[in-house]
């Protein structure tokens, strides 16, 4: 999505001309360099950890019955009808498919949570970068880096840098709650 977002922002640019594009400002920030010096974030991430101690918990109940069901079905296989032993086979195997579905289920709920919890922060990362850019004048403010890690702003220099890096205003605006 934010790749998309940088192309039709360098379409936009190319496809302007040089003298609209010369007066567009673009600031550029890092969000999770904000995010990683928050104290909120680290309560969040405990409280994540916890959940996701719960969920690993009962996940790891299930597999104790499904490994339990699959010893006793290796015990008692050579003795078994073919009934039995294909009643066994299609238990396991139901067994088996829940268990990978509890584990997409936990999964799903893990990313529920995490955004859930988030949604604060990020609304008010949203808000300082809405304002900031407001008063510097920006036309468009973008993701320094893709969730990755691969770069988009390659090179600003330092004047640059100076003027449309927003990162550490931002960062000072939500560790002082203004």
């Amino acid at each position: 999505m934010r790749i998309i977002s940088l192309i039709l922002l360098v379409l936009t640019i190319g496809i302007a001309g040089p003298v609209q594009a010369q007066s567009m400002k673009v600031g550029f920030m890092d969000p999770q360099r904000i995010l990683d010096q928050l104290p909120e974030k680290e309560e969040i991430e405990r409280e994540l950890d916890a959940f996701l101690n719960e969920k690993e918990q009962e996940f790891q109940q299930e597999a104790i019955e499904f490994q339990n069901l699959l010893g006793q079905y290796q015990e008692q296989a050579a003795e078994m009808s073919d009934a039995e032993n294909q009643r066994y086979q299609q238990q396991l195997q139901a067994m088996e498919q829940e268990l990978q579905q509890l584990q997409f289920q936990i999964e799903q709920e893990f990313e529920q949570r995490r955004n859930q919890l988030m949604q604060p922060l990020l609304q008010q990362m949203n808000e300082h970068i809405a304002e900031i850019a407001e008063r510097k004048n920006l036309d468009y403010v973008i993701n320094e880096a893709t969730a990755h890690g691969e770069l988009i702003v390659l090179h600003a220099s330092a004047e640059g840098r100076a003027e449309y890096e927003l990162t550490d205003e931002v960062l000072e605006r939500m560790l002082n709650n203004n």
